[in-house]
């Protein structure tokens, strides 16, 4: 049997909330950053902040 692949590890965007996302998305086009970088300024600026960011958008149970 052949062995089994691991899986590519996900980009931070990919486990950012939907709209976490579109937001690092658009911020990333108007200042020339990756989606990745633009994500982690906002997730940095918002915890300065002093409030905690989540892990994912979806409710813990």
């Amino acid at each position: 049997m052949a062995k089994k692949k691991s899986k590519p590890a996900l980009s931070v965007i990919a486990t950012a909330s939907r709209s976490e996302a579109t937001e690092a998305d658009y911020f990333a086009r108007k200042c020339g950053l990756t989606p990745d970088e633009a994500l982690r300024i906002m997730r940095e600026a918002y915890e300065a902040s002093g409030n905690k960011v989540a892990d994912s958008g979806k409710p813990k149970r």
